[in-house]
């Protein structure tokens, strides 16, 4: 028995679903293009801390994903794209750079030994930081309120999706 492209199980699609990727990528797409410099590092980490919740779970209960894998592959890239984000080499941007080459070492380690207990350490530190960058975020929102709010009177929600301009000191 032969399938024709169209009839390919491996083309099937429940209806809806093209329109519904669609919109989903469009709506992740608009939210990179808008996101602050902060907003995109939160976005980074979130996804970093996910990874390495299902790598551990992998490494737990699926003996043929042990070691090197996707997951940890993505992770592995996701924690060198943090790194990389980091452009001076100055005061506390120093230091979480040495955070991230060390989770990166980190994970090199654990992947030698598929170890799950490792890369839970490994997530936790991730969330920490993730937590960390949703502060910033917050603050960041709180700037940009109108002075309206300040006086008192109560103003609409801003998203923490709403565009900032200018830069992020972590200095101060």
């Amino acid at each position: 028995m032969s399938y024709s492209p169209s009839h390919a199980a491996s083309n099937y699609q429940p209806s809806g679903y093209k329109q519904s990727r669609r919109s989903t990528d469009g709506y992740l797409e608009s939210s990179i293009q808008h996101a602050t410099p902060a907003r995109l590092r939160l976005m980074i980490l979130e996804r970093s801390v996910e990874v390495a919740r299902v790598l551990a779970n992998a490494w737990r209960t699926q003996p043929e994903k042990k070691g090197n894998n996707e997951y940890s592959l993505k992770l592995f890239d996701l924690i060198t794209e943090l790194l990389s984000g980091i452009t001076s080499k100055e005061g506390v941007c120093n230091q979480v750079a040495d955070l991230y080459v060390f989770l990166a070492k980190h994970l090199l380690l654990a992947e030698q030994s598929s170890d799950a207990d490792a890369v839970d350490e490994l997530r936790e530190i991730l969330e920490i930081e993730a937590d960390t960058w949703r502060m910033v975020c917050a603050n960041e929102t709180l700037a940009k309120m109108p002075a309206a709010s300040a006086a008192g009177t109560t103003a609409a929600p801003i998203s923490t999706d709403t565009p900032i301009s200018g830069g992020l000191n972590l200095q101060g």
